[in-house]
Order: C-alpha cells, then structure tokens, then sequence
C-alpha cells in the first residue's frame, strides 16, 4: 500500500466506515430489545470507536498503513462483539439480525448502478471489508457481464470472533444475508454453490 494517502486508501475507509454503521444498527437494535443495555459503552471501553472525521484530518500519514490496520481491527471487533452479546442475551434475536443485514444490503444496493453481474460483484466489493487489500481474501474464478463465480481465499474475520467467544459461523451467516438483500435488489440472483464458493448472476 503506497505511503501517500491516496484512493486506495479512502476506498478502504469507506469499507471500514460502512461496517461501522452496522454495528450501530446493532447496537440500536440491542438498546430497542433491553432498555437498560450498556452495549455501547462495552464496544467504547473494549475497543475504541471510530471518530467522525475526514480521513485526511486523522491519519497518521507517516504510518498510513498501520493507521487503516488498527481501524479495521477496531470495528471486525465490535461488529464481532455486538452480534455475540445481542446473541447471548437473546438467543432468538437471529431473525432480527439475519432481517438487519439483508435490509441493508438491499437499501445500499439501491445507490449503486448494478448494470451487469460483473458490477455488481465489484460493488460488493467496494463495500464489503475483507481486511487489507494485501490480504486477498477473495479470488474470481469467472467473470463476465451475466455471471462471476468467487471464492473465499483466506478468512481475516475468524480470530476476532473467537476472541470475543462468538462462532465465525454466525458471521457467514449474515454475511449472506446482506449479499442477498444487496444482489437481489440489484436485480440479480446469488448462489451459495459451498461453503467458500459463491455466484452472481444477471
């Protein structure tokens, strides 16, 4: 990653800042469920949160790569946390968090231009946080206009749902439902073909 802040580096923040925002409809809907929750301040004491300001008036730029490093770190845990704590404290919130996540894959789908499969695929990814760019945690298979087929490479979200004592499981699972909401609002079809392998069609 290159040592002047760039786009790749406001892209990656954009990644970060999105995922954040779920954690905040979590954390919304935990306070809706338990009026007395201290979710937040957990998250806050545990983790840090993540400040509100351009990029440019934060970054360490004599660190750029360190700086998104920590960031991403920060909020793979408190996405990790919030689910595992809403999880534990009611178990049947499921439906609740699997309806979350597939109603703001479908609402952000309605900002992008979703023309073809191919687009869509790099939309997702313009949006989904799968740790540094470095990290390669996804491979296209086959890409064309009316289909891509990709595969997980690596998991980088594992080790902080352990961490937190939450099943990496849970998070594939709503993980799928955000694509769901996402591609069908774009009008298109998902397939979960395994357990690492997935496909959009248009």
């Amino acid at each position: 990653m290159s040592a002047v802040l760039g786009p790749i580096h406001y892209w990656l923040y954009n990644k970060i800042k999105m995922q954040d925002n779920l954690v905040e409809k979590i954390i919304k809907l935990a306070e809706n469920q338990f009026s007395e929750t201290d979710l937040r301040i957990q998250l806050d004491n545990n983790y840090g949160s993540l400040e509100k300001k351009p990029l440019e008036d934060m970054i360490d730029t004599s660190n750029i790569h360190g700086w998104l490093q920590e960031r991403v770190t920060l909020v793979e845990y408190r996405l990790a946390y919030a689910v595992t704590f809403l999880l534990k404290n009611d178990p049947d919130s499921m439906d609740k968090l699997k309806g979350l996540f597939w109603n703001t894959g479908e609402e952000i789908s309605a900002s992008y231009s979703n023309n073809d499969a191919a687009e869509i695929f790099k939309n997702l990814n313009d949006i989904l946080l799968d740790g540094m760019p470095c990290d390669h945690a996804n491979l296209v298979i086959s890409q064309d206009d009316k289909e891509v087929i990709w595969k997980r490479n690596i998991c980088v979200h594992e080790d902080y749902w352990n961490e937190v004592g939450g099943d990496i499981k849970t998070y594939y699972l709503l993980r799928e439902e955000f694509l769901k909401g996402f591609i069908t609002g774009a009008g298109a079809v998902y397939v979960k073909q395994d357990e690492t392998t997935s496909k959009i069609t248009k």
